[in-house]
């Protein structure tokens, strides 16, 4: 038997999908009309049970969630929060994890924390 998903879950999933971006409740809420912030909420728990959705507590911002749509790990700027993509494939890390210690890994997340790029480039002097 297939597992069921509301129609409001299918709208909140669109949205991730569609806008390709890390999202807060809010954010998505505003993308919608005439869905509730509890079923925003409870869609995205639904989600993430299930495995289509990943919630990402990271820097100093509300959590945020993404479709998960391939292997990737996350860089978080401390200066302005954003959560940024980066291709990596933790496969091999996931593989020898559950070869030494005898683990099932159901699932994994890298995260690297530094300055982004456009943080940096605000601080660095203007050359004249």
């Amino acid at each position: 038997m297939g597992v069921r998903i509301s129609q409001h879950a299918r709208s909140v999933l669109a949205v991730l999908s569609e806008k390709r971006c890390h999202m807060t409740a809010e954010d998505v809420l505003d993308s919608l009309q005439g869905i509730g912030t509890a079923t925003v909420y409870r869609a995205l728990d639904h989600l993430t049970e299930l495995g289509l959705v990943r919630r990402l507590a990271l820097g100093k911002k509300s959590a945020v969630y993404e479709y998960i749509r391939d292997q990737h790990m996350h860089f978080v700027c401390s200066r302005c929060g954003m959560v940024h993509d980066m291709p990596a494939d933790v496969s091999g890390m996931v593989r020898e994890t559950a070869k030494c210690c005898g683990h099932q890994v159901e699932w994994s997340e890298v995260t690297a924390h530094g300055i982004c790029r456009d943080c940096q480039n605000e601080e660095a002097p203007e050359e004249a």
